[in-house]
């Protein structure tokens, strides 16, 4: 497959929607199953990716983001990293995409930004779960739906200890949720503490042996269901935060609407030289269409639908994004609607035009 760098700033690319609507309509609880369907029924996620491939998307996505040691281990798959990494990219490949990305999602540990223990335990985990992927043939990892920044930042760290690929990372801006374990999940769901954001910086330095703090306290063990998303006013820490721990691609993930998804990418361009990835959510609703409105000017898009999705792509075209993405409840529907309309585009950072 060709090396993704290359396309750095150049060819608009369409990245796989996620695989959980296509499987929650065959009745799988995705988010407690996808990973057993990895290893026992492979044909189950490969048939999905193929609708993703056929639809037009350039670059692949494994389903692996519960591969952490700590959420492996809420799925009761501990020591399954190596075997749900080889299998994952067997089903991806096979598939042939110009590309493959590996996601990697938040390890879900609480975590305490004052403690030596809790950091480098959580940084660990991504390592580790990075490592599973040595020597298998794909392009990037993608790190996603991150909501804590120091979180982020042990991420990049692990990911880059471990391997020379590139990283694309992802916060989820917003008003969405996004699940860490099962959506079923018994044990309630947690309101993460507000962090002071502003002070990430000075607050985490980072030493030649790691994190510079006060106390070393141990990582408690669960991970929680839930995780309240990044507020958006710290979307440009968040950048920064991503270039400054050497991302090679700089994504977000939102459900708000087009105006504020394309100041959220003018943000990113602004702020880095880097390639600018943006993820809409699609709400289950939404997925389903809605009804005729007539012509809804670009400006007003609120929801995501397999009409909208191409207006709004030619809306984060103008503001200089290169890699787009439907999530949430998409389906192939709203792939090929991204890839359909910037097929043959280079990416451009010129002034969005006028609707």
């Amino acid at each position: 497959m060709p090396d993704i760098e290359l396309r750095f700033h150049h060819d608009m690319l369409v990245v796989s929607a996620p695989a959980d609507a296509l499987l929650a309509r065959q009745g799988v609880n995705a988010a407690r199953d996808r990973q057993y369907l990895n290893l026992m029924e492979p044909d189950a996620i490969r048939d999905a990716l193929r609708l993703e491939v056929v639809a037009g998307a350039q670059c692949l996505t494994t389903t692996t983001e519960d591969i952490t040691r700590a959420r492996l281990a809420h799925l009761n798959m501990e020591g399954d990293a190596a075997h749900l990494a080889n299998a994952a990219l067997d089903i991806a490949n096979e598939l042939k995409p110009q590309h493959v990305l590996v996601e990697i999602g938040p390890c879900g540990l609480p975590l305490d930004p004052s403690s030596k223990a809790s950091l480098n335990e959580n940084r660990s985990q991504y390592a580790d779960a990075a490592r599973a992927f040595e020597g298998g043939v794909f392009d990037a990892f993608l790190l996603n739906g991150f909501t804590d920044l120091v979180d982020l930042k042990c991420a990049l760290m692990g990911v880059s200890q471990v391997s020379g690929k590139p990283m694309f990372a992802s916060v989820t801006l917003g008003e969405t949720a996004r699940a860490l374990t099962t959506a079923d999940a018994q044990d309630g769901q947690r309101d993460d503490a507000e962090r002071v954001l502003d002070s990430v910086a000075s607050a985490y330095p980072i030493t030649a042996d790691g994190f510079e703090v006060v106390d070393d306290v141990p990582a408690p063990p669960a991970p929680a269901a839930y995780r309240k998303p990044l507020d958006p006013g710290c979307w440009p820490a968040a950048v920064d935060v991503m270039v400054d721990m050497g991302a090679a691609v700089i994504g977000f993930e939102t459900a708000a609407p087009i105006a504020k998804a394309v100041e959220y990418a003018r943000i990113a361009v602004e702020r880095s030289s880097r390639p600018v990835m943006a993820q809409l959510f699609v709400s289950d609703q939404s997925s389903k269409g809605s009804a005729a409105k007539g012509l809804v000017p670009l400006d007003e898009i609120d929801e995501y639908t397999p009409d909208t999705m191409a207006p709004a792509a030619v809306k984060l075209f103008g503001a200089g994004v290169q890699f787009l993405r439907a999530t949430g409840a998409a389906t192939p529907a709203f792939t090929g609607a991204l890839a359909a309309t910037v097929q043959g585009l280079d990416v451009r950072t010129s002034q969005v035009p006028d609707a």
